[in-house]
């Protein structure tokens, strides 16, 4: 069997995809699976140019690809892609990386040094570097929905999907909640693998370079929705008792409606107030 292979996701980004290809020559890698996420025959046409372009070189891994008939989302489309490499050619570990995102010298060894010392560890991440800010764990508060960059009590550590190793293992048990388009399915995911005993761990070795969502995409109806779409989905899938449900939602309705205000008032857009409104109308936590 394989040791690793990495998927990444294309979404109408070929050259930044290449980019993150080229990242990747050096880590040591078996194979990557390129996955057409964008639905759209140009975008399609313009990622095969690109990677006919890249094979022309000489590579240390095998490139595999598929094409997706539209936009199934970040969840569905790693699924997706895992589900065929473990029936064609399994690996015992996966590199999940965004196509903007770009691997720094020696980051794979360090994080298969690291997940191959700790038995228990089902998920491993690098340090992420976005130009002046470096980020490790993120902390997901169960209760108000939101996000921090240190430990508050009520709230629980996770690894962001911008870039994850992830143990064969947990692939076999079923990896991201297909419920979520994008946006909240990193948080699940860790939150059930802790959950059920495993370990997550961010390794401060090992560090990736990320574009990061730019200020034009935030504020924009696609953000603001599927971002309120994914805290609501939070709410019900963090939720351990029936009865804590009306807690969990509660306290997203009011800061989560907040943030909607303030986004609103920072873009100088309705769209955050109406992306959440959409959300809360399409998404009731109450009916599963």
């Amino acid at each position: 069997m394989s040791t690793v292979c990495a998927i990444i996701l294309d979404y109408f980004g070929s050259s930044k995809t290449i980019a993150c290809l080229t990242s990747l020559l050096d880590q040591g890698l078996d194979s990557v699976m390129v996955v057409d996420n964008s639905g759209d025959r140009q975008a399609n046409i313009q990622l095969q140019e690109a990677l006919t372009e890249f094979r022309r070189r000489e590579l240390p891994f095998t490139i595999h690809q598929i094409v997706n008939p539209k936009n199934l989302g970040y969840a569905a489309g790693v699924n997706n892609a895992l589900r065929w490499l473990e029936k064609n050619n399994p690996h015992q570990y996966y590199l999940l990386i965004n196509n903007d995102a770009n691997a720094t010298p020696g980051m794979l060894p360090e994080l298969l040094k690291f997940m191959r010392g700790h038995d228990r560890t089902a998920i491993t991440a690098p340090m992420i570097s976005m130009g002046q800010k470096e980020i490790a764990y993120s902390w997901y508060h169960r209760f108000t929905g939101l996000m921090f960059s240190h430990h508050i009590i009520g709230a629980f550590p996770y690894l962001t999907g911008c870039c994850l190793l992830v143990d064969q293992q947990i692939v076999n048990c079923g990896l991201f909640d297909e419920d979520f388009f994008m946006y909240g399915e990193d948080v699940e995911l860790c939150w059930r693998l802790r959950l059920s005993g495993w370990n997550i761990s961010c390794v401060k070795e090992a560090t990736v370079l990320h574009e990061g969502v730019g200020s034009s995409f935030q504020g924009g109806n696609f953000y603001e929705y599927y971002m309120a779409r994914g805290h609501i989905l939070l709410a019900r899938k963090l939720n351990k008792r029936r009865w804590g449900m009306p807690f969990l939602y509660i306290g997203r309705l009011l800061t989560l409606s907040a943030r909607a205000v303030l986004r609103s008032i920072r873009f100088r857009s309705m769209i955050p107030i109406t992306g959440w409104i959409s959300a809360l109308r399409k998404h009731n936590v109450f009916n599963p």
